[in-house]
């Protein structure tokens, strides 16, 4: 039995989900502590585990920085460290201040693991000063690390071939199955001919591509539903949400844990659009709930595909392909409804967590 501590300081709803997952497959096999952040625990329930180390790390910047020049903070944390004595040290996400820690741990002698779930940032996303110290950590991070986590062969290739890491110091896994979100899931009613696309509106997965292609969709079903599901700025497609008004239903609002299956249930697919994509955890979230995808056959996005079966994969910036895959899974009705049993099939066997944390932590 190995003892690890998990470190994971980004308060934000996707790595609060993921570290608690994780959290929870690793605490069977192995002693744990997490050093978390106590802005991004507002769902205690997500963890089986109360063996927490809690620094103050706010989300909102400037008090971020407050939480950063308070000595006081970081000598506690590494006191509580000191007193646990892990074997590995692995973080989980890409947090700024892993630039100065991981000198400490490597000085006292443990053992660096390194999950990087974008080793390379999307497309768009480095023009903010928070994405340029995300970046840079994950820099210095492949650089310090004994073995560093990618979710998928294509982001595996790209350490071996673009940063030029050594071989055997990384290990491709599958991004895993959610399927916690079903704890609170309710029989709902599939909405006729409705469809989702859920998560952040950023420019990389091309929300304009999908808009493009519902005008082919409405020739044939005039009735069909766009749901999208996630508070964001929506206002540099206003003219063609607007266009569409009639089809697609908005909801813009922060989504708690416990209501995900509202949207995903009423929904017979879900789309994602994207231009590149180090992975994605809708489509995981989409088998637990029995969902096939459509996606585009970009970077890791078809490495957990059953093309067909539990989803269809087209080529990126094809609004024609798009919108006829829409089609042809809105007018099959019995082809869609097998295709629901073979993603929850393949969630079961596929991304199962203990089988993941086997492969990393080598029992």
């Amino acid at each position: 039995m190995k003892k690890v501590l998990l470190m994971n300081l980004t308060p934000r709803w996707g790595m609060l989900h993921y570290a608690s997952q994780f959290s929870n497959a690793l605490e069977k096999r192995n002693d744990i502590q997490q050093m978390v952040a106590i802005a991004s625990y507002d769902n205690w329930e997500l963890y089986h585990t109360k063996n927490f180390i809690q620094i103050r790390t706010n989300p909102n910047f400037w008090s971020c920085i407050i939480d950063t020049l308070n000595v006081l903070y970081h000598i506690v944390f590494l006191y509580k460290i000191l007193r646990f004595r892990p074997d590995i040290v692995h973080f989980l996400d890409n947090h700024p201040w892993y630039i100065v820690y991981w000198r400490l741990l490597r000085l006292l002698g443990y053992t660096i693991y390194t999950t990087q779930h974008d080793p390379t940032l999307h497309s768009g996303d480095n023009v903010w000063l928070q994405w340029k110290l995300a970046g840079y950590t994950n820099h210095i991070l492949r650089q310090v690390s004994h073995k560093i986590m990618v979710h998928g062969d294509v982001l595996a290739k790209q350490m071996l071939e673009i940063y030029d890491i050594p071989k055997e110091k990384v290990l491709s896994i599958r991004h895993w199955a959610y399927t916690f979100f079903n704890s609170w899931k309710q029989d709902l009613e599939i909405k006729k001919d409705n469809f989702l696309f859920f998560w952040r509106v950023l420019d990389y997965k091309w929300l304009d591509v999908l808009l493009q292609s519902l005008e082919k969709v409405g020739e044939e079903f005039p009735e069909f539903t766009l749901t999208i599901a996630w508070p964001w700025d929506l206002s540099p497609y206003k003219k063609m949400l607007d266009k569409h008004s009639t089809n697609v239903e908005i909801y813009n609002t922060e989504i708690e844990a416990q209501d995900v299956y509202k949207y995903f249930e009423k929904a017979e697919f879900i789309v994602l659009p994207y231009r590149d994509a180090t992975g994605s955890w809708v489509v995981p979230i989409a088998y637990c709930f029995s969902k096939p995808v459509i996606v585009t056959d970009v970077w890791e996005l078809p490495s957990v595909v059953r093309d067909g079966e539990t989803w269809y994969v087209i080529k990126p910036w094809d609004c024609e392909a798009l919108g006829a895959t829409i089609i042809q899974l809105l007018e099959d009705k019995n082809k869609t409804k097998k295709m629901w049993e073979k993603a929850f099939k393949f969630s079961e066997k596929e991304l199962w967590w203990a089988d993941i944390i086997d492969q990393i932590y080598e029992k």
